[in-house]
């Protein structure tokens, strides 16, 4: 009876701090005065033109040409690349490959900045995908952990195959990296710490470990960095409020530390109102995301620009890699007749916009991940030839281990300026989960999306480009090229 009662109480408070937030960034909206303010003529037509662009399966974008994979079951991945999929110089073995997964509420355009970089396009073969129900791919029927790490899974050791790092005789004939940024952030640290045998070497950016999707003192099946940060200030700050109502004359100092303690989890609750706002019912969440002129997007695209110039153009690319194709883009094909996946509803001009919201909405993040016995197998096959686990973690193919103990080599990248994730919360700690040969490297200029800041993005460049030749010399040194105040914050 009284679990029952803590459901419902978390689910009323979770639905009202939705609604308020909903509320509250509707008003900021309108203080803006962007809320009622239609879209111009210039900006559907960058937003036309950013479309045809990004999606026309017929166009190459800076070097990179439009393609598709099937899995076993008939999903269908839609993805882009320097070069064409088991083609003669996707094979060379002396191309390494590197993989780039996307976060919300972008695709894998929020990569071409990256990925269109003459020095990568020559030394490796890149592939920036886009997760299921995002623009070109396939939508799940449930966003879970295991439908989603099962999908991404298979797809990356069919790419393994299609760009020659594995064959029939032989696995890992060449070096194989990981990047990703917020959501895939999330998942591909699930992969290092449960499939890491995958790549040689995970780069992520401003993604947490195991995010708390609702309030932080709800349930969830498996434990994360962030609620144990959290869980540990609320008990400081717990034992704090004990001691200042024991001795109510001096409760002064602890009652005033207690609240210090309590600051980064109220800052992270404000932050993370988005989350709440997607566990509202669809009608709510559709609203939020595209209400008042799609006010929240453009909010959240202009600032993912951070310092750097934000021209209409812009904008038009950044909506468009958020929506996706558009029914004129649905009719085009690539050289080799591939079409988008027949799945997508054209006729919404936000096709995918309630399978973004699903990430939230359905455990992605926390959830167990029941790996098939085709995975099992395949993720053997893969360690047997080369051995990336480390025994310093204890996450294996069939076991969890320690909670979220990445297993294999990972370079963790942080815009200081995140304003999405609180770095007290979802960094704090994170040194304890990492393997050897790992590092923690801030980005002191930098906020949230560093795929597109200038300053980040050369400097995630950089790490590629330190990663795919091999790892030589200290990776802090060669992104201080670019970025000269990076810091260090921890090596293993």
């Amino acid at each position: 009876m009284g679990n029952s009662i803590s459901k419902g109480l978390t689910s009323l408070l979770v639905f009202l701090y939705g609604l308020f937030t909903v509320a509250l960034y509707g008003l900021i909206a309108i203080q803006k005065g962007t809320f009622f303010k239609k879209r111009t003529e210039r900006q559907n037509l960058e937003l036309q033109l950013a479309r045809d662009r990004l999606w026309n399966l017929s166009k190459d974008y800076a070097g990179l040409s439009h393609h598709f994979l099937t899995l076993a079951d008939g999903f269908k991945f839609h993805f882009v690349s320097n070069e064409a999929p088991g083609a003669q110089a996707a094979l060379a073995s002396d191309r390494p490959l590197v993989i780039f997964i996307h976060g919300f509420p972008d695709s894998w355009a929020v990569w071409r900045h990256i990925a269109s970089s003459s020095t990568l396009q020559t030394s490796a073969n890149l592939v920036a995908i886009d997760m299921p129900g995002y623009g070109g791919t396939q939508g799940l029927d449930k966003y879970s952990a295991t439908n989603l790490l099962e999908k991404l899974t298979e797809l990356i050791i069919a790419l393994r195959t299609q760009y020659g790092v594995d064959d029939s005789s032989q696995a890992n004939k060449k070096r194989v990296t990981i990047v990703a940024h917020d959501w895939g952030c999330v998942l591909a640290m699930r992969l290092a710490a449960e499939a890491p045998s995958l790549a040689h070497r995970f780069i992520f950016t401003n993604g947490p470990l195991r995010w708390v999707i609702l309030i932080p003192f709800a349930p969830h099946p498996q434990p994360s960095l962030a609620r144990s940060n959290i869980s540990r200030m609320l008990s400081s700050a717990s034992k704090m409020l004990k001691t200042a109502i024991a001795a109510p004359l001096s409760a002064k100092t602890p009652l005033t530390q207690a609240l210090r303690t309590l600051g980064p989890v109220a800052h992270q609750t404000l932050l993370s109102g988005y989350i709440f706002a997607m566990q509202l019912p669809p009608s709510l969440v559709v609203f939020c995301l595209t209400g008042g002129n799609y006010s929240l997007m453009s909010s959240i695209h202009k600032g993912s620009h951070g310092r750097g110039e934000y021209t209409p153009s812009d904008e038009g690319t950044s909506m468009a890699s958020s929506m996706g194709p558009s029914a004129a883009e649905a009719k085009t094909q690539t050289s080799d007749g591939e079409s988008y996946p027949s799945t997508i509803d054209f006729s919404h001009d936000f096709a995918n916009i309630m399978n973004q919201a699903n990430y939230y909405r359905q455990g992605a993040a926390v959830a167990r991940w029941h790996k098939s016995a085709e995975t099992v197998a395949n993720l053997h096959s893969i360690s047997a030839s080369h051995q990336l686990r480390h025994p310093s973690g204890g996450t294996g193919l069939l076991d969890d281990g320690l909670p979220g103990a990445l297993q294999a080599p990972a370079t963790v990248f942080w815009g200081q300026h995140d304003v999405a994730l609180s770095e007290a919360v979802c960094l704090d700690g994170l040194a304890d989960y990492l393997t050897s040969n790992s590092q923690i490297v801030m980005l002191p200029e930098s906020g949230h999306f560093t795929p597109i800041e200038p300053e980040s993005r050369a400097a995630l460049t950089k790490a590629v480009e330190w990663a795919i030749s091999g790892e030589e010399g200290d990776i802090v040194a060669k992104v201080r090229e670019c970025y000269p105040s990076v810091t260090l914050v921890a090596r293993r």
